[in-house]
């Protein structure tokens, strides 16, 4: 470790490595030291640590009211049913405010001053999630901004009785025949009738005031131009051949890539690629989707933070070839002038919540928050690194890349917050942060995790407690449904998952945050999100799906890799986010109630009536936590897409745990499994993903042999997910991180 005095004489620690990165990777060129960085830090955590320990002391302590409350009222004889629930949720309503656990409801009277900020979150359109600590996936969620639309609908699921390898050329024509039809319907219309499937080749040409207009020709030498001509905004060309050429659908972009001549492919109609701008906004995750346990592990976070941020993370892909940041999309307008359009999504960053502390850094022997480590190193790497990058002198290919953020922001998503006072407080930390960095106020800006039971009942004076500084409000139904079974665990067995989604809580909760947040204004200049398609090959169902969250009023929802965001961005030229939202200003609120968000989803027991039913269910939760589990355990993996229980594949991180830990817990609580039986679907699901991943590389078996079999209840997967199972009881918010962190420590040390 590594040892500083602060001003005030206090000691601080900081491990080896990070200070070591720091010194040599980060502060280079921008005046700063290493010394200097990290008195910055121990002085924040000095200075904003107590006020951290004393916001969770207050979450324990109102939990433990709120479980009070429940058994009190079930010794009394109350019995949870769909009916007395509803109840209930008016009653209990009125107790949390009177504990001080809610603040009175109040009509939203004011608005967001929230300044402009960078073009992309003007654009309605998809947002990826990405991993920090993988570099492949980093770089390929920055380059998600872009993407091919006949690649995405070729590799998808859609159409599968025509198989790409034995059918390619059947199968290429009906991508170009549905992208061809899709064209036509959403996002332009040619003169005459004709449309996309009529063209052999494409042209510009200067009209009678000199501007340049797109042209499609037919076999038979007729020509069509676009019936709104403003949707051409430029093109391409070599030696006066048409190479390629831009059109514009509801402030998002398509690229139209030509054969050589202008032309399309002739025998099936296919451009040479069709390029869609997708991902608009990714979020740079160093929390939910990473594994982080350790300086090592946040050292190479960072240090893929700051590729990203400067431009020149490259990384291997899972094929062998070599992944590099796209450069910016150069082109020319019709009126003949040079444009340049960015090739990569603009980047924030999530850092972790209030609940989570790190011993990398120890300030008079204490661990420190990690959000202040984590908030303050990306906040540096961001404003001292992101510069941009340009071609070097005879480098031909050499990167030319502009800022990530033009107009100097810092877009930080902070998750699980609870309430509007934790919200100032975060808001008072990046004033801080600012001031000690010699940042302009409001620099730093903060995007509202809406996934916490208490967020939701408070969203309104939340928003106020930012209300200069909000980028985006989101909601997140995993973890959002976590943390009401925790609120709630004490009220009688909850509800079986797969039917969570349609629970009166959770309609009202999705229909209320994109409500508030109208009625506060965050559209204006940042935007309402929706959350993740968990199914990250069922490109069918998301089609079908998921253009259900523009529809209902979002400016962007989550994707977990670029394929799914490039068919998702359809659904932002099939729907006018913007024309949505205006309709939903003009219209009367829905008046969600804090009632509704209240109403516990108790289960019917007569869903359970089935012999073996709920056996099955256990089997099913015990096998989706394993499976998440097995690689953050065994192989420090915080994100992947791994088989569920029916063999499809789902995209899984800590609030897929967080679900099902909370949902187990309750089950043993009430009587619905027991302690036994939740071992035994445990043991089950071990060597139901061992068959699974059978011949997997780094797949690491936990059932293979009887010398295993016989132990498996301390191997360190099983043994962190019943961990997190009796978590989901005995701690205030139902949070994994512990039992992941110990068993993933453990597991490291074990290798060393």
């Amino acid at each position: 470790m590594t040892t500083l005095k602060l001003a005030s004489g206090t000691s601080m620690e900081i491990d080896e490595v990070l200070y070591a990165f720091v010194r040599d990777e980060v502060v280079p060129d921008t005046g700063r030291t290493a010394e200097e960085v990290f008195s910055i830090l121990g002085e924040l955590a000095l200075r904003f640590g107590p006020k951290n320990r004393e916001l969770l002391d207050k979450r324990a302590a109102q939990q433990s009211r709120i479980d009070r409350y429940y058994i009190g009222k079930r010794k009394g004889g109350w019995e949870p049913t769909v009916e007395s629930a509803a109840k209930d949720a008016g009653e209990f309503g009125q107790l949390l405010v009177d504990e001080g656990y809610l603040e009175p409801e109040t009509q939203i009277e004011f608005n967001m001053t929230t300044p402009e900020l960078d073009l992309e979150m003007s654009q309605n359109g998809p947002e990826l999630v990405t991993p920090v600590n993988n570099a492949s996936m980093a770089v390929g969620g920055a380059n998600a901004r872009w993407g091919s639309l006949y690649d995405a609908y070729f590799l998808s699921d859609i159409n599968p009785e025509i198989d790409r390898d034995s059918s390619r050329g059947e199968r290429l024509q009906m991508v170009v025949d549905r992208t061809n039809e899709y064209l036509g319907n959403h996002v332009v219309q040619w003169e005459n009738g004709l449309g996309f499937n009529d063209f052999v080749s494409y042209t510009v040409r200067p009209n009678s005031d000199g501007r340049q207009v797109l042209m499609g020709r037919t076999a038979d030498g007729a020509e069509a131009g676009l019936q709104d001509p403003a949707k051409f905004i430029g093109f391409n060309q070599h030696e006066d051949q048409l190479t390629e050429f831009f059109l514009e659908d509801n402030n998002l972009k398509i690229r139209f890539q030509l054969y050589e001549g202008g032309k399309v492919n002739g025998e099936n109609g296919q451009f040479k690629d069709l390029v869609v701008e997708s991902a608009v906004t990714t979020i740079v995750d160093f929390e939910d989707a990473v594994a982080i346990v350790d300086a090592e592990d946040m050292v190479l976070a960072l240090r893929n933070y700051l590729g990203l941020i400067r431009g020149d993370l490259q990384a291997h892909g899972s094929r062998g070839a070599l992944k590099t940041m796209n450069s910016d999309i150069s082109f020319i307008d019709p009126n003949g002038a040079a444009q340049a359009v960015k090739g990569t999504s603009l980047m924030s960053v999530r850092n972790v919540s209030l609940h989570m502390y790190t011993d990398m850094v120890k300030v008079d022997g204490q661990e420190i928050p990690e959000r202040i480590l984590g908030v303050l190193l990306t906040t540096l790497i961001a404003t001292a690194h992101d510069h941009g990058s340009n071609a070097k002198a005879g480098a031909s290919d050499a990167p030319v890349r502009g800022p990530n953020s033009k107009k100097g922001y810092v877009y930080q998503v902070t998750p699980k917050l609870q309430n509007s006072e934790e919200v100032a407080e975060q808001v008072r930390f990046f004033e801080a942060v600012e001031e000690k960095l010699g940042l302009a106020k409001g620099t730093m800006l903060i995007g509202i995790m809406n996934e916490e039971l208490g967020m939701t009942l408070q969203l309104s004076e939340s928003l106020r407690a930012a209300q200069s500084r909000v980028f985006f409000t989101n909601t997140g139904f995993l973890d959002r449904t976590g943390s009401q079974i925790r609120v709630q665990t004490h009220a009688g067995p909850v509800d079986l998952r797969d039917d969570l989604t349609k629970s009166v809580f959770n309609t009202s909760y999705e229909l209320h945050n994109v409500d508030v947040s109208l009625r506060a204004g965050v559209h204006n200049q940042g935007k309402i999100g929706k959350g993740m398609q968990v199914r990250n090959r069922a490109m069918v169902e998301m089609l079908e799906n998921k253009i259900n969250h523009p529809k209902s009023g979002g400016n962007t929802a989550w994707v977990p890799a670029p394929n799914p965001s490039h068919l998702h961005s359809m659904h932002y030229h099939m729907i006018d986010v913007d024309q949505v939202q205006r309709t939903m200003e003009d219209s009367p609120s829905p008046n969600i109630s804090r009632r509704d968000l209240l109403t516990f989803p108790v289960l019917d027991s007569g869903k359970l009536s089935e012999p073996e039913a709920a056996e099955k269910l256990l089997l099913s939760y015990a096998h989706s936590m394993v499976a998440y589990v097995e690689p953050w355990v065994h192989r420090g993996i915080g994100c992947s897409g791994v088989p569920n229980f029916d063999q499809i594949e789902e995209m899984k991180d800590r609030a897929t745990e967080r679900i099902d830990g909370a949902i187990i817990a309750n089950w043993k609580l009430h009587g619905v499994v027991s302690q036994a039986e939740i071992e035994d679907a445990v043991i089950k699901a071990a060597e139901i993903l061992d068959r699974q991943n059978l011949g997997q590389p780094d797949y690491v078996p936990m059932a293979d042999t009887e010398e295993k079999r016989s132990g498996l209840l301390e191997e360190p997967v099983i043994s962190a997910v019943l961990q997190i199972i009796d978590d989901a009881l005995s701690s205030p918010s139902a949070y994994v991180e512990p039992a992941l962190f110990r068993y993933r420590k453990a597991v490291k040390a074990a290798s060393k």
